[in-house]
């Protein structure tokens, strides 16, 4: 099968494959404990509690200063309703000099108020961003400790949704929920504290009779929205996903005209995710005008019932302890400081709720199983040979299917080592399994006789080059570029490397030579020229073992030729394993592994192989005849 099929059949199996998992995880979506994750988040703040205590007492002294402002602005209403009625009682001239004393303490608490408002949004935008950077460097550094088997169970739009819109949108969130949370709470219990000091119980009875109501509705609205708004962030993952994977791979969707196909999976994600966006918001927006509408009633029954209350104390019908007009007019005050703070938290409950879906899911990956963690003592060994030996290596995925068994194999110092068979026979999984990148089950793998897992994982990679079929480089110089593969590379060993590998005329034949800018991909760059810089990164790392996989397999016939060169030059004097797919290209190795379903089959040289007239054999003429001869 030629590459572009299998790129394409593969393709269409990884987007069913795709399709499937999110129909079976949105159709199982069950709320997450919200509870447990807030608590967990709230833990972050502890290395943080003096500037979260600084927060704390600037948000009370805001919110002191708000909660004295009715008392003495009631004060000043009552001192007015007092001249006024002497005013008409005695015909005195009015005289406010009494009342400038109450209007300067009340002018000193508002500059206050917006003083400490000042300090706890500022020390709380300081906060808010410790915290995140903080959760952004666990997250970032977990990523790091994860196996590889995550992330090949992960889209990349799934990751880089979790590490940039959920950590953003933690961000965006967090400063207004803690400021929200800190004043509501404090603001209700000074208010109700100002309400029951004034030993009027009827009205304070009625100003919280509602409140249970106004619970109640928050409750059960915020455990409706959870459920949606995770499933709106669960969609944004795959958007994301869609994106990646379309525009990395538009040349194959243009080539067989499924530009239509990506165009309908793209409406039917952004429907969803305007679906799950829609309820969510609806559910949650339905609460405000809801618990408006309560407290305007709440309203205009206390303002009767203190109207009634007045009247009747002035008349004598009422024998109960009422101040004037100005009493009246704070405790409304109080009354709406009492139900406003509910409502608050009701109009910020989409964030609040927005905000653990994104903490839920950037929790889900910290709490993934790392690999396993690196166990020496005493001093390192250091590889110099490069003998690599597999001694009865068993592994597999999953436990339910097997694949390798058994395996023993032994690569000597300076050999070239090919790995042949079909997809899927785990000729990629031994240098997987070589590089630590996967942990086997059973067995060992010794490296110039040394146990690798009792080396390092970073120092047993230095020990290793690699030269994929899939070219990887970064946005960068040329020059930035080789030197990936070894920090302290010199300026003269990056332009020796280039010269071995057969890359140098062309760079210094560009304008600015080394120092060329590559653009993202490397688009800039044929796929020949992308591959002679990796060989040279490759060889200016010198390791003692290389791993190449089929580095040949998407160029020409002239530039496979150069590039063929270029590894013959690297592979000299190092321990190789070659993974090959074009049989021709390793007539020469050493040893030849034939692989099928995970076990060796046959190894030997080319020509024993040939000669045995085994799988090796069937997969040789395969490709240089007309077909697969029938088997006996």
């Amino acid at each position: 099968m030629r590459k572009k099929e299998r790129a394409t059949v593969a393709q269409a199996e990884y987007v069913s494959r795709y399709a499937a998992y999110r129909k079976e995880r949105h159709s199982e979506q069950k709320p997450e404990n919200s509870k447990a994750t807030a608590l967990r988040f709230f833990a972050l703040i502890k290395p943080h509690w003096v500037l979260m205590t600084v927060v704390v007492l600037s948000a009370m002294a805001n919110t002191v200063c708000d909660v004295a402002s009715p008392r003495f602005m009631g004060n000043v209403i009552n001192e007015i309703q007092l001249l006024l009625e002497n005013r008409i009682q005695t015909g005195e001239k009015l005289s406010f000099e009494g009342i400038y004393s109450s209007i300067t303490v009340l002018a000193v608490i508002y500059i206050a108020s917006a003083l400490f408002s000042f300090l706890q949004e500022f020390f709380s935008a300081g906060l808010s961003q410790k915290l995140v950077c903080m959760l952004r460097e666990r997250l970032n550094g977990k990523l790091s400790r994860l196996p590889l088997k995550y992330f090949d169970s992960q889209t990349k739009g799934e990751v880089i949704s979790k590490v940039v819109n959920d950590i953003e949108n933690v961000s965006s969130s967090l400063q207004s929920s803690i400021l929200t949370i800190i004043t509501s709470v404090i603001k209700v219990i000074g208010s109700l504290v100002m309400m029951l000091s004034t030993r009027n119980y009827y009205m304070t009875f009625a100003a919280v009779a509602l409140v249970p109501v106004s619970a109640g509705l928050s409750y059960w609205v915020s455990k409706k929205s959870r459920i949606w708004f995770r499933r709106y962030w669960d969609s944004m993952g795959d958007l994301h996903g869609h994106i990646e994977e379309m525009f990395a791979g538009h040349t194959l969707v243009r080539m067989f005209g499924h530009e239509q196909q990506s165009v309908r999976e793209f409406r039917e994600i952004t429907g969803r995710l305007g679906k799950n966006s829609f309820t969510a918001n609806m559910i949650s927006g339905v609460l405000n005008p809801v618990l408006t509408l309560i407290k305007n009633i709440n309203y205009t029954a206390l303002c009767l019932l203190g109207g009634y209350l007045y009247i009747g104390v002035r008349e004598g019908t009422v024998s109960i302890r009422f101040g004037g007009l100005g009493d009246i007019t704070a405790f409304l005050t109080y009354s709406g400081y009492f139900s406003s703070p509910i409502i608050n938290l009701s109009r910020i409950i989409n964030s609040i709720q927005s905000s653990l879906a994104s903490a839920e899911r950037v929790f889900s990956v910290l709490d993934e199983e790392e690999q396993t963690p690196d166990r020496y003592d005493g001093e390192l060994p250091t590889p110099t040979r490069g003998q690599v030996e597999f001694r009865d290596v068993t592994f597999s995925y999953s436990p339910d299917r097997k694949l390798i068994e058994h395996l023993d194999l032994t690569a000597a110092p300076g050999s070239v080592t090919a790995i042949v068979g079909p997809t899927g026979a785990g000729k990629t999984t031994i240098v997987n399994l070589l590089m630590r990148f996967y942990d086997i089950r059973d067995g060992q793998i010794l490296l110039d006789g040394t146990d690798i897992y009792s080396i390092p994982r970073d120092d047993l990679r230095k020990n290793f080059g690699m030269v994929l079929q899939d070219t990887w480089l970064f946005k960068g110089t040329i020059r930035e570029n080789i030197r990936y593969g070894r920090e302290t590379a010199t300026d003269e060993e990056i332009e020796a490397a280039a010269k071995t590998a057969g890359i140098y005329d062309y760079i210094v034949s560009q304008p600015k030579g080394f120092d060329t800018e590559l653009t993202e991909d490397a688009t800039n760059l044929s796929q020949g020229q992308r591959q002679l810089i990796t060989i040279a990164r490759a060889l200016v790392a010198n390791p003692e073992i290389l791993i190449l996989d089929e580095a040949t397999s998407s160029v020409d016939t002239k530039t496979e030729q150069q590039i063929q060169a270029a590894m013959e030059t690297l592979m000299q004097g190092r321990t190789c394993f070659v993974i090959a797919h074009r049989l021709s290209t390793i007539k020469n190795a050493d040893t030849i592994l034939v692989m099928k379903k995970g076990a060796i089959v046959e190894q030997g040289t080319h020509q024993s192989l040939l000669d045995a007239d085994g799988y090796y054999a069937l997969l040789y003429n395969s490709q240089f005849t007309d077909g697969i001869p029938p088997e006996d």
